[in-house]
């Protein structure tokens, strides 16, 4: 298997439109919480069929004020699905830069955000990587699929709730189609000076609406597919 600095240079290849869906491809860290309660999460999306491809870092801070930072418009990035959970949305330069193999460092100079992560292979990722690899596309379309993939990771990762499918808080269904994951177990960031501290999880587990966040940094590449924007049915990127 390719490690995920090879193959995050490949997940860029443009997606055909779907009718009725919204899609994006690429990595995602789903989340990592942090023993200062802080929360980070980023979405890397190179290929979507809504606007160009773009980065983003959500940061969920102890008070439990959510900020997404995106490269482009929040109407073509993710809070185009979770805005009406956030307090912020701010269009700023995100930098990303593969350090070895294995490891993640990440910057948005506009806060003094800096952010770098180990991934790692465990034995229970190995497995469920060969099987979800091995799934035809279509049984991610599959809402009983997801529900039954939901339920093993929930039980194999140890890292909380997982729901592969449900709906965002801007009232789009979802469908995750995760093909690889990694497990972050090493990470450190530091937001405008102050530290973050160790990696830890919450004594509550963290949502957006149907979106769970892992209590540990688990990070997928692949794709998600949403219910089309629609202004009669959704609500807004900005509130």
């Amino acid at each position: 298997m390719a490690e995920p600095a090879e193959m995050a240079e490949t997940v860029g290849a443009p997606l055909r439109a779907r009718p009725g869906r919204d899609d994006v491809r690429g990595l995602a860290v789903i989340g990592l919480p942090f023993a200062s309660r802080d929360i980070l999460c980023l979405r890397r999306f190179p290929a979507s069929t809504f606007g160009p491809g773009y980065t983003s870092i959500w940061h969920r801070a102890p008070t439990g004020e959510w900020t997404v930072y995106t490269t482009v418009a929040p109407e073509v990035s993710c809070p185009r699905f979770i805005g009406s959970a956030i307090s912020r949305a701010v269009e700023t330069p995100i930098e990303i830069d593969w350090t070895g193999p294995r490891a993640l460092s990440v910057r948005i100079p506009a806060v003094d955000l800096r952010w770098e992560m180990r991934l790692a292979r465990t034995p229970i990722t190995w497995i469920m990587n060969l099987m979800m690899a091995a799934m035809p596309a279509a049984l991610f379309r599959s809402n009983l699929m997801l529900w039954m993939m939901s339920a093993m990771s929930t039980a194999l990762l140890a890292a909380g709730r997982f729901r592969l499918g449900g709906h965002v808080p801007n009232r789009q269904w979802f469908q995750a189609a995760p093909r690889t994951l990694w497990m972050i177990p090493e990470a450190r960031a530091a937001i405008a000076g102050r530290d973050l501290g160790p990696v830890g999880p919450l004594a509550e587990q963290a949502a957006l609406g149907e979106l769970l966040v892992p209590q540990r940094g688990v990070l997928m590449f692949g794709g998600i597919s949403f219910e089309a924007y629609s202004p009669e049915r959704h609500l807004p990127a900005v509130h």
